[in-house]
């Protein structure tokens, strides 16, 4: 979030009253605002974001863990509340992640939008895109490696470690 903060700063000093958000072509004009009106979406974007993450921290903290969808579910809710409490820790981890992805990506659109207004070279339609798209495929293997790997069960050898330890 403070990537945000600190881009929407330096863009209500450094980009000019009118500006270019989207290239048709270079130095075509394709979606143009005023900076006002891109600090705004941004601002109402990021606070969308946080309640989101509100929501799905509530409904972590507060949804019985039947009701949770989780890879090796036998493991995670069929052992006791160390078990389901380590599980939603894992889960607010995850999601905390992934809105941190989120906001670096509203950070990045911003400092492209301020460094296409005074660079030739990035005049194209094809920065925000490349930006979008970088977005999507770092939450989709990021969320492939979450259900995939981050909620593996411990090995027996750890398992077996941990019951020494607390024996």
């Amino acid at each position: 979030m403070a990537a945000v903060v600190v881009a929407l700063l330096v863009a209500s000093r450094q980009l000019p009253a009118h500006t270019i958000l989207i290239w048709s072509s270079a130095g075509k004009k394709g979606l143009a605002a005023s900076r006002s009106d891109l600090e705004i979406v941004v601002v109402i974007t990021s606070l969308i974001v946080i309640g989101i993450w509100v929501v799905a921290s509530a409904a972590l903290a507060f949804m019985p863990a039947r009701h949770i969808l989780v890879p090796h579910a036998v493991y995670w809710k069929g052992g006791g509340r160390d078990r389901t409490r380590d599980m939603r820790h894992r889960f607010a981890i995850y999601v905390s992640r992934a809105i941190g992805i989120t906001f670096w990506f509203l950070a990045a659109e911003v400092v492209a939008a301020l460094v296409s207004q005074k660079n030739g070279l990035l005049e194209s339609p094809w920065l925000p895109v490349i930006i979008s798209i970088l977005y999507i495929i770092a939450l989709l293997v990021f969320a492939v490696w979450a259900f995939a790997d981050g909620f593996q069960p411990p090995s027996r050898a750890a398992q077996e470690q941990a019951r020494r330890r607390t024996a």
